[in-house]
């Protein structure tokens, strides 16, 4: 009997250098068909994701750490969602782990960035 759900256990989930520097991903789950991924970033204290958005949507859980999302700030246990024209930076102090759902690949569709990547 195939199973069906799909299981990506702690040990399994390898980080490779993210889009910005201070940053890594552990992509998590992709949809083919869709686009649609799960991955985790972390952000090393001190860091900045620079200014963009998302032309489609962005979910994501902060699952530890700190971050000043543009003006508001977020911390452990808090949920963000976005799309479109809503332009976010984010900079931690403490660094931090985000869970992120997104309705593409980050890898095969460039987000829209307002700044330039790797400062």
């Amino acid at each position: 009997m195939e199973s069906k759900h799909y299981i990506v256990h702690k040990e399994n989930m390898k980080f490779e250098e993210g889009m910005y520097k201070g940053t890594s991903m552990s992509y998590l789950w992709e949809e083919p068909e869709t686009g649609r991924v799960v991955f985790l970033v972390k952000v090393e204290p001190g860091g900045r994701i620079p200014l963009h958005n998302h032309y489609r949507r962005e979910i994501a859980f902060l699952v530890e750490g700190e971050v000043k999302l543009n003006e508001d700030v977020m911390r452990a246990g808090d949920l963000l969602v976005a799309a479109g024209d809503q332009d976010h930076d984010v900079y931690t102090e403490t660094g931090c782990t985000f869970f992120i759902y997104i309705d593409y690949n980050p890898k095969k569709n460039e987000i829209v960035k307002t700044e330039s990547v790797k400062e």
